[in-house]
């Protein structure tokens, strides 16, 4: 035995065993080309030695900090030319080498961050980054420090950046300190969220008292994310005038928005924070439910054109206020009230940010008041969750007048758009046809021409081709939309989706876990897209537990029903599986495997087949329960 100190690097394949189960040939052919094509000639040029290789992963060795990073960039490189991902983990530690294989905490250590790394990505630790070259320096992101198995204390986790590579989470890029003065904040976007196909309306009496206490991302799990967690509270309509309370939502929302498009924060979605409302006053509760750090709670009052704005950022774990202001200004100065809002809480919460996002932080969304003020109105009308004509049409018609006084309005043409696209999916009016699709869409195109960073007016792209059946411009529109705001849930779940569409399974729940997070009061849909990631990574006892919450709120949800009917299936519980195909097929008679069969909910893998599979062994009828009784009664 013989120790010694070494640079470790650890590599694993993403996904190997799906990929194995789906095409075993293929797949190992494109692993050993991988390892002699790409791994053996970067190791080569770089002098490392690769001491260990078990299936899909290898441990290796190197005399220099630098050398490892330049090999791990090249493998990167390499692997971005490969359907395979690769994930890699560096560390500097003492080793022991006995017969050729190494051990010790530091292989432990550079193991953990290679678990933790993103697809093509490359996690460093700190040890890592102190003993580089300092004209790195500005090559890492720090990600704060994370919980790792059998490791006592956390480890101080960094991302090496590289062209091309995925772009990490993280907690801050490292770069200018933030100055509350000199940071200008995102003026307002538009907080109205879309959801997927199919949606329920949320039930909140009584829900949260149902739910299973075992989940932990509605519960108080220490979260793997080190970065600030906030919930901004509905700011409370101190106009004395009810007609004015679409004002202050409107105004909570956009503050919302704004801080959400900060990468270095989690910012849980305004329709949690409306649900825990009635807590006011309790912020350690409300701290405990949205499993938050800070809550920022505030109040506005508008009369005639004057607009006074008191607003105070609170540490939930202590109830300690980190500061407290008030604003009062002409109305038309609202833009400036939330941008100082804004960079406000980001100071208090941030150290750093991204130039980048300082520099795309100075915008104002339209010029006319009065539109903004449409906007508003048109929002509290029509969210996600409501099932009312009257209120979309209403909503409609709010959009369209604010176009007429700004046309070049983005937020509007997006908030349009979706009335259309959310009519054609859930069948609000009854009315919808395939022309509104298209209107819909065009709507979000022109939203995305006038405004090519505005996130949501991807995100209602993304529904809208979904609905159309482009499946892949979908998933590429979803991209986008979480790239431009990494904190909009219903992005996250739409993304999630369509992942799981293209055989993503991995992502697909991480990114359906993260919109849960983000927004733990969600609609049944989000329950039903984590359920169907879970089943595809065949992880069933979480899948059904997740089903069940559910259940538990919307019984007759068709989507669930089907998931856990197939879950149920495929833990060959025939008696349970028949009987949740019973209830689906009372829930939604338009049910059949010939509709599924087209549908193609899980793309073209061969999970789809299997599911089909699972269905069938629960007795699913080949055709629709009316088409059938039409046959009868022809």
């Amino acid at each position: 035995m013989d120790r010694k100190l070494a640079v470790i690097m650890a590599g694993d394949i993403v996904g190997y065993s799906r990929l194995m189960a789906e095409d075993e040939a293929r797949t190992y052919a494109e692993l050993r080309t991988a390892f002699d094509a790409v791994i053996a000639p970067a190791m080569a040029n770089a002098g490392g030695q690769i001491v260990k290789q078990n299936g899909d992963g290898f441990l290796a060795i190197f005399t220099s900090v630098n050398d490892a990073l330049d090999a791990a960039e090249e493998i990167q490189a390499g692997f971005d030319q490969q359907r395979l991902r690769l994930r890699i983990g560096i560390n500097v530690g003492d080793v022991i080498e006995d017969q050729g294989d190494v051990y010790g905490d530091g292989v432990n250590v550079a193991a953990r961050l290679e678990a933790m790394a993103d697809p093509g990505g490359i996690f460093v630790s700190r040890a890592v980054v102190d003993s580089a070259e300092r004209t790195r320096a500005k090559s890492f992101v720090h990600l704060g420090r994370r919980a790792a198995k059998n490791i006592p204390e956390r480890l101080d986790v960094f991302a090496l950046k590289r062209p091309g590579g995925p772009r990490p989470a993280r907690s801050w890029y490292p770069g200018s300190l933030v100055r509350p003065q000199a940071l200008l904040a995102s003026a307002a976007a538009v907080g109205l969220v879309l959801i997927g196909l199919s949606i329920q309306p949320l039930p909140l009496s009584a829900m949260m008292a149902q739910l299973p206490a075992s989940l932990p991302f509605l519960g108080q799990a220490e979260r793997a994310d080190p970065r600030p967690s906030v919930a901004v509270m509905p700011f409370q309509n101190m106009s004395g005038d009810p007609a004015q309370a679409y004002f202050a939502t409107g105004l909570t929302e956009d503050i919302t928005t704004a801080l959400a498009r900060s990468a270095g924060l989690q910012v849980i979605d305004p329709s949690s924070t409306s649900a825990v409302s009635g807590e006011r006053g309790d912020v350690r509760a409300i701290g405990k439910r949205l499993n938050v750090a800070y809550v920022v709670e505030g109040s506005a009052r508008r009369a005639g054109d004057q607009l006074r704005v008191a607003a105070q950022l609170i540490d939930a774990r202590t109830g300690v206020h980190v500061w407290t202001e008030s604003y009062d200004r002409h109305v038309e100065d609202v833009f400036a009230v939330e941008s100082e809002l804004t960079a406000q809480i980001v100071a208090s919460l941030v150290s750093y940010v991204d130039e980048s996002e300082r520099a795309d932080a100075v915008r104002r969304p339209t010029g006319n008041l009065q539109a903004y003020d449409l906007v508003l109105q048109a929002r509290s009308r029509f969210k996600h969750d409501a099932r009312g004509a009257d209120d979309l049409l209403a909503a409609r018609a709010l959009y369209q007048k604010a176009l007429e006084l700004d046309p070049s309005y983005a937020v509007a043409r997006a908030g349009l758009g979706a009335t259309y696209i959310v009519d054609h999916a859930q069948r609000i009016t009854g009315r919808a046809t395939e022309r509104d699709a298209e209107i819909g869409l065009s709507e979000a195109r022109q939203a995305i021409r006038l405004d090519p960073n505005l996130a949501l007016g991807y995100q209602v792209v993304s529904f809208g081709l979904s609905m159309t059946g482009d499946h892949a411009g979908a998933l590429q529109a979803a991209e986008r939309s979480v790239a431009l705001n990494p904190n909009e849930p219903d992005s996250l779940m739409a993304l999630a989706k369509a992942q799981v569409r293209f055989g993503r399974y991995d992502e697909a729940l991480t990114n359906a876990e993260r919109a849960r997070r983000l927004h733990p009061m969600a609609p049944e849909y989000y329950a039903y897209v984590h359920g169907q990631a879970l089943y595809a990574v065949r992880r069933l006892d979480e899948a059904a537990t997740v089903i069940r919450e559910c259940l538990i709120r919307a019984p007759q949800d068709a989507n669930c029903l089907l998931i856990q009917t197939a879950i149920f299936a495929a833990r060959s519980e025939m008696a349970d599986a028949q009987a949740a195909m019973k209830r689906l097929v009372s829930a939604d008679p338009q049910f059949s495997l010939a509709a599924e069969r087209s549908y193609r909910r899980f793309g073209d893998s061969p999970l789809m087949e299997r599911f089909l599979t699972d269905l069938t062994r629960a007795s699913a009828p080949e055709t629709a329960r009316t088409l059938q009784a039409k046959v009868r009664e022809g």
